[in-house]
């Protein structure tokens, strides 16, 4: 199964913005310090494993390449792993690279 940052990291911002919108008029400051703290670790932790995906795709790649090299097309019914080169070299490109959004959002970030 296949996590894209839209299906995880967007859904938890939305529930993090909306739990920061329904703080009573009562929330203290420091409550409201509190669940920002907690939001922002939810996203760190978040950008990690979206980074170790990319990492682990990029080194899905040099494997696949490695194969190929050593042979794993030769053989009976070359065609098909090929085709099986091919699906994995895609999905491993769309693991390592960052989504459009993803570019916006770490431009506005900056300060």
């Amino acid at each position: 199964m296949q996590i894209r940052p839209r299906d995880t990291f967007f859904p938890i911002l939305a529930l993090g913005f909306l739990a920061l919108g329904a703080t009573s008029q009562g929330d203290s400051d420091s409550a409201l310090a509190q669940r920002v703290q907690a939001l922002e670790t939810s996203v760190q932790k978040l950008r990690g494993t979206v980074e170790t995906q990319r990492n682990a795709a990029t080194a899905l790649l040099k494997s696949l390449d490695a194969a190929e090299k050593a042979g794993f097309t030769a053989g009976i019914n070359p065609k098909s792993r090929e085709i099986l080169l091919g699906a994995w070299r895609a999905q491993a490109k769309a693991l390592g690279k960052p989504s459009k959004k993803d570019d916006k959002t770490k431009k506005g970030s900056r300060r």
